[in-house]
């Protein structure tokens, strides 16, 4: 039953393809319209709403309703559902008793919860026919046949939208089309390591720093895999990381923009140039320092112009490979947002990510960033080895392009009005530690974070 919704999921998007930019449109305002005067009779926050503010269903559109935050759904919970079964007591109630990401709760509804990269913690429910329609857009675009081996590389114990996707990937009749082996981030490294180089996956699914821990592994000649699509998300992928994984293992790299709140929100395949959102069942509404996104098909938990942090560049393609808006690859979420005063009751909130439109990061293969103090940017990276540093950049020595990016930072800082904040950088050599000793968590959300290190 679920390959065959699957199969049905991936034609309908094939058909949506065919359609022109303004017949998708009003098919999109018509199952909007639908979906509202689905809300008004079955969410009393929702018929709150519309009587309040006077939106009539059958010739309303998205920006007639008020902007929906994380804190909003978490604060009126029982009321913006629309099954009156579902509370947030007994939600919770259920995540206690529970860590399957199998386990349905009410023996209906998939639980996942956010890491609150995207705004505040939270918990959501998709029921299995919308986590369905979620995974078409990924399998849509990928070489799939009978028995693709494939691989999520995560946390396996939590509610998550990874998770929840893989467990439906893993169970019958769907092991026809998938041979699933999942690993757990917390289990020892060298395990996991034997575990994949057993089951050689072709497509392996996880957060941007962990594929950037398996190519280190490969490069040393530990890791001994042959993938065809990696799958990247949750994180921003910067160019130099992309090509890294690309040069390691020969393959595709798929960069996909996704949240717990909605499901997958948009892809970028390799040459593509950039992220096109996924706008044939997502309405989406782009600020300078936000973004609505209505959800069509969610009707367990509508979410009509639910805002995240995330700031989208639209980019103008002259020749688009999908009747879709493209954006930058370069997305900015909160957990991105470094803070400093310029001056009295004056402050400058900036997202690391822009750093690479200023800063030659060629022959760097990580960066992070931390706020030391309240005037300080502590700056850690780590490099290629020496002889591919000098055919990258023509360089040396590693001190020689650390005091590249000293410049090229102390520029961007400058240009942005922060001559008055410190700069620290420092080079790790992730080689001198094991991986699962700089696999921290944050939050629900896990991150490989380098070393501390001596200031160079």
């Amino acid at each position: 039953m679920i390959l065959w919704k699957l199969a049905q999921a991936m034609k309908r998007r094939r058909d949506t393809l065919k359609l022109t930019t303004e017949t998708r449109e009003r098919r999109n305002l018509a199952r909007f319209r639908d979906l509202v005067a689905f809300a008004q009779t079955t969410s009393p926050w929702y018929r709150r709403v519309i009587e309040q503010n006077h939106i009539d269903p059958l010739t309303c559109r998205p920006e007639h309703f008020p902007v929906l935050t994380a804190a909003m759904v978490k604060d009126h919970f029982d009321e913006i559902v629309t099954d009156r079964a579902i509370t947030r007591h007994g939600l919770e109630s259920f995540i206690e008793q529970s860590r399957s990401p199998k386990d349905l709760y009410l023996g209906r509804y998939h639980v996942v919860q956010s890491s609150g990269s995207s705004g505040i913690p939270g918990t959501y429910l998709h029921t299995t026919d919308e986590i369905i329609n979620g995974m078409s857009y990924g399998a849509l675009h990928r070489n799939i046949k009978p028995r693709t081996r494939t691989t999520f590389l995560g946390r396996l114990d939590d509610h998550d939208m990874g998770n929840a996707v893989m467990g439906l990937m893993d169970d019958w009749p769907q092991r026809l089309l998938f041979n699933t082996r999942n690993f757990d981030i917390t289990a020892p490294w060298a395990q996991i390591i034997d575990g994949l180089n057993k089951h050689q996956p072709k497509i392996i699914s996880a957060y941007k720093h962990y594929l950037m821990t398996l190519a280190e592994e490969a490069r040393a000649g530990r890791l001994r895999i042959q993938p065809s699509l990696l799958e990247s998300g949750g994180e921003p992928l910067f160019p130099q990381e992309r090509e890294i994984l690309r040069s390691t293992f020969g393959c595709e790299i798929a960069n996909s923009y996704g949240s717990t709140e909605i499901n997958l929100m948009g892809v970028a395949l390799n040459d593509w140039e950039g992220i096109y959102l996924f706008e044939d069942d997502l309405i989406f509404e782009i600020g300078s320092e936000s973004t609505c996104v209505t959800n069509l098909y969610n009707r367990t938990l509508p979410l009509i112009r639910y805002r995240f942090d995330d700031i989208l560049m639209p980019i103008d393609v002259p020749n688009p490979r999908l009747p879709f808006r493209a954006v930058s690859e370069k997305i900015g979420r909160s957990q991105e947002i470094i803070t400093f005063e310029r001056g009295v009751g004056d402050e400058h909130r900036f997202h690391t990510i822009w750093l690479d439109d200023g800063v030659d990061f060629t022959g760097v293969k990580r960066v992070q960033y931390e706020k030391k103090d309240f005037e300080t940017l502590s700056v850690r990276v780590a490099l290629v080895d020496q002889p591919e540093l000098h055919k990258l950049c023509g360089m040396t020595s590693n001190n020689e392009k650390i005091e590249q990016l000293r410049r090229s930072f102390r520029q961007h800082l400058d240009d942005n009005g922060l001559s008055c904040v410190k700069l620290e950088i420092s080079e790790v050599d992730v080689d001198q530690t094991q991986p699962e000793d700089r696999i921290v968590r944050d939050g629900r959300k896990e991150r490989l974070v380098l070393p501390p290190s001596t200031q160079v």
